[in-house]
């Protein structure tokens, strides 16, 4: 190897001259970093002019003058020709009480903590009359953790759907997926549950089916044993959003009601019921899973064989009047003429109005025990908000922005669910759950700059 570099620099005419370490300054640096460090000098002066700021001060003007007098104060002092608050250096109403809060929220050693954490810090260093507004109001406009800070809210009271009129005119649909298929290659089960009645059909289906395969199941199963719905409730499936669907339900009058954005509880009462199937089907199978389908009508029976908490009767009782044979019925009673039979018309619309009314009870006492953990959150429209944006497969990542905006409401739909402008990039409903809209705090440097010479401090408290 020597030889070859040798033979190299032969081909150049060149002298080797020696050279001082001293002069040579650019080679040498980093072998001299002791040296170098031992000559750095720090000097912060930027707080300087806080010293000519206090004689003038409306919150600290007067302690000035009573310690430039050397009068006693047991809690204000002057050292280093800076005013003390004990031992935390007092600041006038100036720009710097701004900086210091987002020095103290997202400086270069910070990470946007909260706002007690960044009330915290402040205090520990710095005092100033209202500082806990200030801080506060700085934190809940930052932008940065309006955006990329996440995290569900208690708001939106809880409003149930409207009570139907009769049975099977008002219906909810969904579907269980990720079962294990079967020998028939079905793999999902759709739900559909009678809204008044409670009664449900348990469907099985392939998770791959379309539209119109979803449609004709539809029309076999549930169109052909009580006729066409009113109204069809479903969460936001792209089955339930495609034209095919919308087109179909809207030539034949049935009004599709879909859940808002990312916010299933809309449809609760299909959710409640696939819990409720899965539980049946788990104690059916046990240990043969695949055998699901076999046990999917034993599972429907016994499920509308059971009294329902809301109506406090079997959806078998509300539809055919009277409760389904069991193998507990051994005997057989004997037929006989009732002199009731004849009321049978007036008994039966009775009994839907007392169906009816508990309903509206049992949805009132769901509404009382919910809104004890939520509170009322109401926009207008034109508010500009932040929409809280949800797990998306393919898309997700730990480290994205939790929320988009601002952006403007467009439409109320009611106090639980708003219209958005959502950008033209983003793939979602613009109907979103209260839940999942915030409102926007825009900064604004002048506010917390003169906030502290307010006479009022009834906004957020005082330190």
């Amino acid at each position: 190897m020597h030889v070859r570099w040798l033979m190299f620099l032969q081909k150049f005419s060149f002298s080797i001259k020696h050279k001082p370490g001293s002069e040579n300054r650019v080679a040498d640096a980093l072998s001299r970093k002791r040296n170098l460090l031992i000559q750095l000098q720090t000097e912060i002066t930027v707080l300087e002019c806080l010293k000519d700021l206090y004689s003038e001060d409306p919150d600290f003007g007067t302690i000035w003058q009573q310690c430039q007098n050397e009068q006693n104060n047991t809690e204000y002092g002057i050292r280093h020709g800076f005013l003390f608050n004990q031992n935390k250096l007092s600041i006038p109403v100036s720009s710097w009480r701004q900086q210091l809060v987002r020095e103290a929220h997202g400086g270069s050693l910070s990470a946007h903590a909260g706002r007690e954490n960044t009330l915290r810090a402040l205090q520990e260093r710095f005092f100033w009359p209202r500082l806990r507004r200030d801080v506060f109001r700085l934190v809940d406009s930052c932008h940065i953790c309006q955006t990329y800070k996440g995290g569900a809210q208690n708001t939106g009271l809880y409003m149930p759907l409207p009570v139907p009129d009769s049975i099977w005119e008002d219906l909810s649909l969904d579907f269980v997926l990720g079962l294990p298929r079967t020998k028939r290659g079905n793999d999902s089960i759709m739900v559909v549950v009678d809204r008044f009645s409670k009664m449900a059909h348990f469907i099985s289906c392939k998770k791959t089916a379309n539209a119109m395969h979803i449609a004709h199941l539809f029309f076999n199963e549930i169109v052909r044993l009580h006729g066409l719905p009113r109204s069809l409730t479903s969460d936001r499936d792209v089955k339930f959003i495609s034209h095919f669907w919308q087109e179909l339900w809207k030539k034949l009058g049935t009004d599709i009601r879909l859940s808002s954005a990312y916010h299933p509880q809309t449809d609760v009462q299909t959710e409640v019921v696939n819990r409720t199937l899965g539980n049946m089907l788990r104690c059916l199978v046990q240990e043969r899973p695949k055998q699901w389908e076999e046990a999917l009508s034993i599972a429907e029976f016994a499920y509308n064989a059971m009294t329902n908490r809301s109506t406090g009767k079997p959806p078998f009782c509300i539809v055919y009047t009277k409760a389904p044979n069991i193998a507990l019925n051994l005997t057989v009673l004997p037929k006989c003429k009732s002199a009731a039979a004849s009321s049978f018309t007036d008994r039966y619309k009775e009994m839907l109005e007392e169906v009816r009314q508990q309903i509206i009870k049992a949805n009132q006492r769901y509404k009382e025990a919910a809104d004890t953990h939520r509170r009322q959150r109401l926009f207008n429209i034109g508010d500009l908000v932040m929409v809280r944006l949800r797990r998306e497969p393919g898309t997700y990542s730990k480290l994205a922005r939790r929320k988009i905006g601002p952006i403007p409401i467009n439409a109320k739909i009611n106090d639980n669910a708003y219209t958005v402008a959502l950008p033209p990039d983003c793939n979602s409903s613009p109907t979103f759950n209260v839940a999942d809209i915030r409102a926007y705090t825009p900064p604004d440097d002048a506010v917390i700059a003169i906030s502290s010479s307010e006479s009022s401090s009834s906004e957020v408290g005082e330190d």
